[in-house]
Formats: C-alpha cells, sequence, structure tokens
C-alpha cells in the first residue's frame, strides 16, 4: 500500500486535534480506536486484517475531522 504512510501521517494530525478538543470520555474512546487500528495488523499479519485497518484509518480520520 503505497499511501499508507502518508494516511498514517493525515490521521495522526487529525487525531491530535480531536484528541485536545474532545472530553474526558471521548479522550479514551479516541485513544482506543487509534491503538487498536495501529496494532492490530502487527498482532494479526494477514492481509485482510490490513486491509480493513487501513479503510478503517481513513474513515477514522473523516470521523475525527467531523469531530473538530
Amino acid at each position: 500500500m503505497p499511501y499508507e504512510h502518508l494516511l498514517n501521517i493525515i490521521v495522526l494530525i487529525i487525531f491530535i486535534v480531536a484528541f485536545v478538543t474532545a472530553d474526558t470520555r471521548g479522550k479514551i474512546i479516541l485513544s482506543l480506536i487509534i491503538v487498536s487500528l495501529f496494532i492490530l495488523p502487527f498482532i494479526f499479519p494477514f492481509r485482510a486484517v490490513g486491509w480493513a485497518c487501513y479503510i478503517g484509518k481513513a474513515i477514522f480520520g473523516v470521523g475525527c475531522y467531523f469531530y473538530i
């Protein structure tokens, strides 16, 4: 996936802004989602899990953008 690193950078920047603006419960939920999206491909090294997390990162980034 050639654009995975670019997606990771964009999602992390949007996540940081959403994390700063969120309340305490929102911070916990956002942190759990982002950690699971970045850790799952290493725990389960299957292509399907990698693609699911790749798409999940994109959807998570869009969701954080709308949250802001």
